[in-house]
């Protein structure tokens, strides 16, 4: 490595090893209780004319800036760049500020209240999702109090996971394994003993990039055909990449020489799965190709399927015989001809048919109380009878 090089790798590493730690974001949560801390990492131009005053001050409410020192509160220890909260409370939430000559930064710290009755919060969870059979690896690490830590624990829903044995948890995903993870670190300040958490919020989903493979359509297929002609059954299945959908066209005697598989065609859906066909042509169909079940099947890793087609002969049509559609034909013209015939004689004897039907019934109009209820057929029918009678 050339000479020149050196101060600018040297600069690197220690930049990377300082921003590590920096409190970068400028608004910030902590946890009642915990330890925490604000550190500014200054520039490099900033390292090479360094002021010698900085100061840190707190904001909160109506109040202006107070100046913090280590007089301020016991719990609170300034040195170079960093405020340390040994440990950190609610009434510390507030605007903080770092001044360094004219140069002012500033950061919004928002302490939350701890629960009672659980090892984290739920306002700083780092989320995680997992496949199944996926590898699930939790790493404890805190750049900043790992290395003040005199020892590391790891939890699950706030219970010590006993079997492990260090603050590093690596293994392949179950459903069981989704839950809480936490690591605490324990740290002595001033004979007192602390600890500072950080949870994982694990969850275990199924593995999308495999698929069941499934044939599309009923479980058994009868399929109507005609002999002498040709048919062809298509099989369609939802499957994998490396599925293999194949039809089962062998018999005893060997293969029917007008059964023919074409190649399979394979397409890949808008959602990223596998959907496969695969035809299978029967030409000029006999009677061998008749109830004989042609089976098509999807097989891979995660499971197989299989549907059957059937062929039926399809059925001629009953025709009527010529005499008996005749005979037919006979009949409804007579039976037609006899109706009109009946409804015509009924019009013009309407008169006698009244007078028949009373005289039927044994009815007398003259007799009622209403002689001439009906002007437009009773009148004139008592005078027709009394002509008759008169001659």
């Amino acid at each position: 490595m050339h000479c020149r090089q050196l101060p600018l790798t040297l600069l690197v590493l220690m930049f990377i090893s300082t921003s590590e730690t920096c409190t970068l974001r400028k608004r910030i949560s902590a946890v009642e209780g915990e330890p925490f801390y604000l550190k500014y990492c200054p520039s490099s131009s900033e390292h090479e004319n360094e002021p010698t005053t900085r100061k840190w001050y707190k904001s909160s409410g109506s109040q202006g800036r107070v100046e913090l020192n280590s007089s301020s509160s016991p719990r609170i220890t300034l040195h170079d760049y960093v405020l340390e909260f040994w440990p950190v409370e609610l009434d510390d939430s507030g605007f903080y500020f770092f001044q360094m000559g004219n140069s002012i930064h500033n950061w919004t710290l928002n302490v939350i209240r701890r629960t009672k009755h659980s090892c984290f919060a739920e306002e700083q969870l780092f989320s995680k999702t997992v496949e199944v059979k996926k590898t699930l690896q939790i790493n404890c690490t805190n750049n900043y109090y790992e290395k003040l830590a005199i020892g590391t624990s790891l939890y699950k829903n706030c219970e010590k996971i006993e079997n492990n044995k260090s603050s590093f948890l690596q293994k392949n995903a179950e459903f069981e394994d989704q839950g809480y993870y936490t690591c605490m670190f324990f740290l002595y300040h001033n004979g007192k003993l602390f600890n500072v958490t950080k949870t994982f919020n694990v969850t275990i989903v199924g593995d999308h990039s495999y698929v069941i493979p499934v044939l599309l359509g009923p479980q058994l297929n009868h399929v109507r055909v005609e002999l002498g002609k040709d048919v062809q059954l298509n099989c369609s299945a939802l499957l994998n990449e490396k599925d293999v959908l194949y039809w089962n066209i062998w018999e005893n005697n060997g293969k029917d020489p007008n059964v023919h598989e074409e190649e399979e065609r394979k397409i890949r859906t808008s959602e990223g799965k596998w959907q496969a066909s695969r035809i299978l042509r029967i030409d000029n169909i006999n009677e061998n190709n008749l109830h004989f079940s042609y089976n098509c099947t999807v097989a891979g890793k995660e499971g197989i399927d299989t549907r059957s087609f059937i062929l039926l002969k399809k059925e001629d049509p009953v025709d009527i015989p010529g005499h008996i559609f005749t005979r037919g034909m006979i009949i409804a013209v007579l039976i037609s001809v006899v109706v009109v015939c009946l409804v015509i004689v009924g019009i013009i004897y309407r008169v006698d048919l009244a007078l028949f039907y009373r005289h039927f019934m044994g009815r007398d109009e003259t007799l009622t109380g209403n002689k001439y209820h009906n002007p437009g057929i009773s009148y004139p029918m008592v005078l027709l009878r009394n002509v008759i009678k008169k001659h």
